[in-house]
Order: structure tokens, then C-alpha cells, then sequence
């Protein structure tokens, strides 16, 4: 008796939430979604303006706090005292820097979060087209920019979940440094020494969504989770030594 076919079922459109949920569980159930949809704006623009309200919570939050204003101001006052041993500016320079600047102020928080838009935003898109490039070159693959956006802005579904856990830590623990990194296993912390800039990196959630981000990139390259972990891993790689070592880099 020949086998009766069923036509398969038309596949649903997920809700905001279950994308939400999805990301965080069952990442590779989303990206499916996503390598057999039409392109969705809501995709990547979603996460990117969540990712932005939780940084400025954070900003706000973490930066009234008066042990995290007086760490900064000791940082600043470090930075400042080495440049003007260098001859890179006077006294009178560093008073006025550290005027304009002082952790807390109202001019400090406008330009936070003036800072915390340009970095999310910036780091989005520079991304996204970091790894398109990846994809066409390394593996041929012939997706679109707008694809590779939309796998990369899910992933931030997990940065509110990173900015929580992170400010809970900073404000338990007065340290703006207190964050769910390799640089914990620090005593005290120099944002001056490469070695904790790299340690600092080395961030737990940050992993996650790296591989979260692999998982949405084998989908649509049609590659291997080896594959694109290990092209997500070596941009990650290369840009955090560059940010650690040779002080290339923007934001935090």
C-alpha cells in the first residue's frame, strides 16, 4: 500500500518573544527561521535597540554609584599623572580634563551615553560586515549582508541578559571591573596593563553569544559549527589582542 503523502505545514512566523527565548535556549531553531524567511529589518533592530536601553540603564545606574565614580576618578587621575610625567600635558591640562570629565557629571553621562549608541551600533554593522566578508571569501557563500545582519543582531538578544548580571556585580562589589570575566581571578585590576585588558575580555557571556552567533553563521553559510566558531573565534581573537595590546579600538 503505496505511503500517503502529507503536505508539510507552512511554516509560522515566531513571535518577538519566542525569538527572544529561542536565542537563549535553542539558538539553532531561530536561525532556521531565519535562513527560510524574508529578510526582517525587526530582526536585527529589535535586539540592537534593547541592547542600547540596557547599556544606558547601566550608565546611569552604575556610574552614580559613588564607589564606582571615585575608581574612575583614580583611573583618570593615573592616566593623567602619566602624561604629564611625559610631557604630553600640564598640570593645569589635567585639572581642566578632569573637570570636563569627572565620573558622574552631567556632561560625563551625555557623553556615555553618546558612546554607548555609537559602540553597539557601530559594533553591529562593522561586525556583520566582518563576517559577510568571511562568509563570501572563506566559504563562497552567496547570502546577503542583510542575513548576515539579521544572525548577528539576534544574537544581542543576550547583551540585556549580560548588562544585568554584569551591573548586579558591579554595584555588589563597587567595581566597575567586578564583571563576569577571567579578570575576577585578578586582585586589583589596571586598565593601564594589556594583560587585564585581555583578561577582561575573556567574558563568559561574551563567549556565549560568540557561539550563538556561530551557531546563526553555519546556518546560513551551510558550513559546519566548527567552521564558523572557528571564523567567529578568530575575529574575536585578532581584534581583542588588537584592543589589548596595541590599544586599537572604540567604547569599553
Amino acid at each position: 500500500m503505496p505511503e500517503e503523502f502529507r503536505t508539510p505545514p507552512e511554516s509560522t512566523e515566531m513571535s518577538l518573544t519566542d525569538k527572544f527565548v529561542g536565542i537563549l535556549t535553542s539558538p539553532g531553531e531561530v536561525y532556521q527561521s531565519v535562513v527560510t524567511s524574508e529578510p526582517k529589518t525587526s530582526n536585527w533592530m529589535i535586539p540592537m535597540v534593547l541592547a542600547i536601553i540596557f547599556a544606558l540603564v547601566f550608565t546611569f545606574v552604575a556610574f552614580n554609584q559613588p564607589a564606582i565614580q571615585d575608581e574612575m576618578a583614580a583611573g583618570q587621575m593615573k592616566q593623567f599623572e602619566k602624561q604629564i610625567a611625559e610631557g604630553k600635558m600640564t598640570q593645569e591640562q589635567a585639572e581642566q580634563a578632569m573637570s570636563f570629565s569627572k565620573p558622574g557629571s552631567m556632561m560625563f553621562m551625555l557623553f556615555g551615553s553618546i558612546g554607548v549608541i555609537f559602540v553597539v551600533v557601530v559594533a553591529l554593522f562593522l561586525y556583520s560586515l566582518v563576517y559577510w566578508l568571511i562568509g563570501k571569501i572563506a566559504f563562497k557563500a552567496t547570502v546577503p549582508y542583510g542575513k548576515v545582519l539579521e544572525v548577528n543582531g539576534l544574537a544581542m538578544f543576550i547583551a540585556p541578559v549580560t548588562t544585568l548580571v554584569t551591573l548586579v556585580l558591579v554595584v555588589s562589589m563597587g567595581s566597575l571591573y567586578a564583571q563576569p570575566a577571567a579578570s575576577l581571578l585578578v586582585g586589583e585590576i589596571d586598565p593601564t596593563n594589556s594583560t587585564h585588558k585581555f583578561l577582561m575580555a575573556v567574558n563568559v557571556f561574551e563567549f556565549w553569544m560568540l557561539f550563538v552567533t556561530a551557531v546563526g553563521l553555519s546556518k546560513i553559510w551551510n558550513v559546519t559549527i566548527q567552521k564558523s566558531l572557528g571564523a567567529v573565534g578568530g575575529v574575536w581573537l585578532v581584534w581583542t589582542l588588537l584592543k589589548s595590546f596595541v590599544n586599537l579600538g572604540f567604547g569599553a
